[in-house]
């Protein structure tokens, strides 16, 4: 087992969630495996929060995603994800390390995917579906804003790990050559997170193909900002940076994770910058700020 894998199991184990095993015979675990059960509804998966299983593959994929081509657009292996999907459904010992990122994106997306009503809910596409066409910006975070902090907790956090990882994918994607832009990433994951832009029949009707455009522009202006002003809520990014260890560059001289900067000090964040790091609240002076990608 990569001692990638073991600090992903400490950390979710930390949380009080049992993960997959890579099957290392120093490690033992104390509860039963939760099972990820595919088709019902998001709170009948979640009882607490999100079960270690299903973190460990949004944290592989947050963790290797970002340097590899084409990831959540190509398709995994069938063999490979009916035997990932088996395992996670039955609550069985899996090493994650055995399946590619393609294959576990894939997971993820059919997961997503057979969500009753979608993980937005019909009522909250329809709002989104509005919310994008108005034309103020602000407007649009702050309705978005609202729409994602009245849903379940466990459904932001699902939602801000989703939406973290395909912004650092996003970020990524020019100077790793991944060709997954925030354009790309909306086109390849929209059909899994809005059920009403997929086609009920086998040909595609006019209308369905203008609605699949609508829900890769949201797919885009939520990945796009994410970590701007206060989009997930504060407390989701805090979330966010506390399970996936990762650091966000706010302006010039802040970076952030277990806790959210002061009030006065929270800036749209246009040239956000992120990495891996130990999670801390550090204030980098100006004259050392080319020294924080050495923090990652």
């Amino acid at each position: 087992m990569s001692s990638w894998t073991e600090r992903m199991h400490r950390r979710a184990t930390t949380l009080g969630n049992v993960v997959t095993s890579c099957g290392h015979p120093t490690v033992t675990h104390t509860r039963r495996l939760e099972k990820v059960k595919f088709g019902v509804p998001l709170e009948q998966v979640c009882k607490n929060d999100i079960p270690g299983p299903l973190l460990v593959l949004i944290l592989k994929l947050n963790k290797e995603g970002p340097t590899k081509k084409d990831v959540f657009r190509a398709p995994g292996h069938q063999g490979s994800m009916k035997k990932l999907i088996h395992f996670l459904q039955n609550g069985r010992l899996v090493n994650i390390d055995n399946f590619s990122v393609y294959t576990i994106a894939s997971v993820l997306k059919k997961f997503l995917r057979k969500l009753p009503e979608g993980i937005f809910g019909k009522e909250g596409e329809h709002q989104l579906f509005n919310i994008i066409q108005l034309s103020d910006t602000e407007q649009q975070r702050d309705e978005i804003h609202r729409l994602i902090t009245s849903m379940p907790v466990v459904t932001q956090h699902l939602l801000v790990l989703l939406f973290g990882t395909f912004r650092v994918i996003a970020m990524n994607s020019t100077r790793a050559q991944t060709g997954m832009t925030s354009e790309a990433l909306g086109v390849s994951v929209a059909p899994s997170f809005f059920q009403s832009c997929v086609a009920d029949g086998k040909t595609a009707r006019m209308e369905d193909v203008m609605r699949f455009k609508v829900a890769t522009q949201i797919m885009k202006f939520l990945i796009d900002n994410f970590g701007v002003s206060n989009l997930f809520g504060r407390a989701n990014y805090e979330y966010y940076a506390r399970i996936t260890g990762r650091i966000l560059k706010v302006e010039e001289d802040w970076i952030f994770a277990f806790r959210y900067p002061p009030d006065s000090l929270v800036a749209p964040m246009a040239n956000q910058e992120e990495s891996q790091s130990t999670p801390a609240l550090i204030h980098i002076p100006e004259s050392a700020s080319s020294d924080v990608g050495g923090l990652g």
